[in-house]
């Protein structure tokens, strides 16, 4: 990728989010789970609708809004949040939870506690210039929601429960009794956080001054992996927030153990860009890393717990680690606003750049930098550049309203079509088949072509329309045939 500054663009990257907000609220997107390599079409489901996995971005553009008030922005954070307190199954869980699985899942902790999240980072920032019923519908909500979700572990964790979604629960539990005067959880988070620590920490990886979280307690027992680098985020903001209401340090130097595992474990990459780590395998006194495949869109949650540590205090090795991270955000940015999703598969889990992962970048972004003066213009000006992301097995393109996922003429098995105002998209079968059509709207106008050579990747369809294209992987893009 060709990108030549170290600071990425955080207007950039907000526009695009904001291309896939719908008329009634939803962030619409192409659920690409760049960690598991899966979305909705390897599960049989044609999902691109709203996901709550996106919710950290209701909560970036509060933010921005606080810091630049709006009435663009206003409009846009009421309908998030309409959309979102409205979108409920019949026992409080949010609907659209299912993610890489589409419509396919309707119950998890995690999913359901993200959404909550949004919104009551949302309410934290920018409250003020809500109406008071619609900062009451949205309390309400998650109250509701938390009382859905006891199904989880009794509402407390436990040895059956997920580290980073029983942690998730715990910020959840926070922000709600800080915005609230509903005190309910008050006693139960100290206890919650102890527990926690108790469960899924394990210090001594990579080194004795770092902390890592095994996934289940099973994991511990039996030997399994910490969690993966991007999730670190769910357990440190809990630990911090957590010293800051009860003022116990330990909690604040278990954050910053477990920021120096992400921080210590990452790997520089065949550009020179710093990395996350995929995630360790402990088994007794042996821990085995793996780095890649992992994502690149998606850092954001745990850059922004580090982000919160950092605000207690300086530190000059997480501090780098961050700059380091900003340069590859920047790197790997393409010039429509999206990232590159990971790097190391090979097909389209490295290019389809989904809303939810960037969703928590942006997330991160916007509590760095804050908004630039012309943010609200940048974010909802018209699109008029093609955007294409291609790599030697897939590529992504978009123009207006389209999408498409499909493969250069050398390997040939992705066609993937949609719209970012559809909630479903399609595959196109080849013609011999006796499959149906690909529907109509769906149909991408003069998508390019690629032909991925020994030397390098070419263009050779013959559109004429102004078009960004980028490359990322192991062969460069050498331009048009």
């Amino acid at each position: 990728m060709e990108h030549q500054t170290t600071t990425p663009d955080t207007a950039a990257l907000a526009g695009w989010l904001h291309s896939w907000v719908t008329a009634e609220g939803a962030i619409n997107g192409f659920h690409n789970h760049s960690v598991w390599g899966t979305n909705p079409a390897t599960f049989l489901d044609f999902t691109s609708g709203h996901t709550t996995f996106a919710g950290p971005a209701v909560g970036a553009w509060a933010r921005a809004l606080a810091a630049r008030p709006d009435e663009r922005g206003v409009a846009l954070l009421r309908r998030l949040l309409r959309y979102q307190c409205s979108e409920v199954q019949p026992d409080g869980q949010y609907a659209h939870i299912g993610f890489q699985v589409g419509e396919s899942a309707t119950s998890g902790l995690i999913h359901n506690a993200v959404g909550s999240l949004g919104m009551l980072l949302a309410v934290r920032h920018a409250g003020h210039l809500l109406p008071a019923e619609e900062v009451a519908a949205v309390l309400a909500a998650v109250r509701r929601n938390l009382d859905a979700c006891e199904v989880y572990g009794g509402g407390r964790p436990g040895e059956d429960g997920t580290c980073n979604q029983e942690y998730a629960r715990v910020w959840v539990k926070q922000l709600y009794t800080e915005l609230s005067d509903d005190k309910t959880y008050a006693d139960e988070i100290p206890e919650d956080l102890a527990e926690l620590i108790r469960l899924f920490h394990h210090r001594g990886v990579p080194d004795p001054e770092s902390t890592g979280t095994f996934r289940t307690v099973r994991d511990r027992a039996e030997g399994g992996i910490l969690e993966p680098a991007e999730y670190y985020g769910l357990m440190i903001v809990p630990l911090v927030l957590g010293y800051r209401a009860q003022g116990d340090l330990e909690l604040l130097a278990e954050a910053r153990r477990l920021c120096r595992h992400v921080a210590r474990s990452a790997w520089t990459d065949e550009t020179g860009a710093t990395r996350y780590h995929r995630y360790w395998y402990v088994r007794g006194e042996r821990a085995l890393k793996t780095d890649t495949p992992m994502l690149i869109a998606g850092m954001g949650l745990t850059l922004y717990g580090i982000h919160e540590v950092l605000a207690e205090g300086p530190d000059a090795e997480l501090e780098a680690f961050t700059e380091a991270c900003l340069a590859t955000y920047a790197h790997y940015q393409t010039p429509a606003g999206y990232f590159a999703s990971a790097s190391g598969w090979h097909n389209e889990a490295d290019i389809a750049p989904s809303t939810a992962w960037h969703a928590h970048d942006l997330l991160f972004l916007m509590a760095r930098y804050g908004p630039e003066d012309d943010f609200w213009d940048r974010v909802t000006a018209p699109r008029d550049r093609r955007s294409v992301l291609v790599s030697d097995r897939a590529y992504w393109a978009e123009s207006g309203v389209h999408w498409s996922v499909r493969s250069p003429l050398t390997a040939g098995d992705l066609h993937l079509y949609g719209r970012k105002d559809r909630a479903v998209f399609a595959r196109e079968f080849f013609a011999w088949t006796d499959r149906e059509p690909l529907p109509e709207e769906l149909r991408h106008p003069d998508v390019p072509e690629f032909f991925v050579a020994d030397d390098g990747i070419y263009r050779v369809d013959h559109g004429e329309a102004p078009t960004d294209i980028t490359a990322v992987g192991p062969l460069p893009y050498r331009g048009r045939l």
